[in-house]
């Protein structure tokens, strides 16, 4: 669920996606597909675009899946 904001209706993809980063914890595949997109990879270039640090790391227990998180750095 976004931390700062009481609607997602209107966001773009990548506000979603920040919104749901902004906590620094691990986010896994599954969880951002269903609450961004399918197609979140652009997403996140275009965060690291902007200048975030969008770290990924494999899953620890779901073979074949990823965990996403915005880097403290920020």
């Amino acid at each position: 669920m976004p931390m700062f904001r009481t609607s997602t209706a209107q966001l773009t993809k990548a506000e979603k996606l920040l919104d749901i980063l902004r906590d620094h914890d691990w986010h896994s595949t599954a969880e951002l597909a269903r609450l961004v997109g399918h197609r979140f990879g652009g997403v996140v270039y275009q965060l690291r675009q902007g200048g975030h640090t969008v770290e990924r790391q494999r899953h620890q227990t779901k073979k074949f899946q990823h965990q996403y998180r915005l880097s403290n750095a920020i």
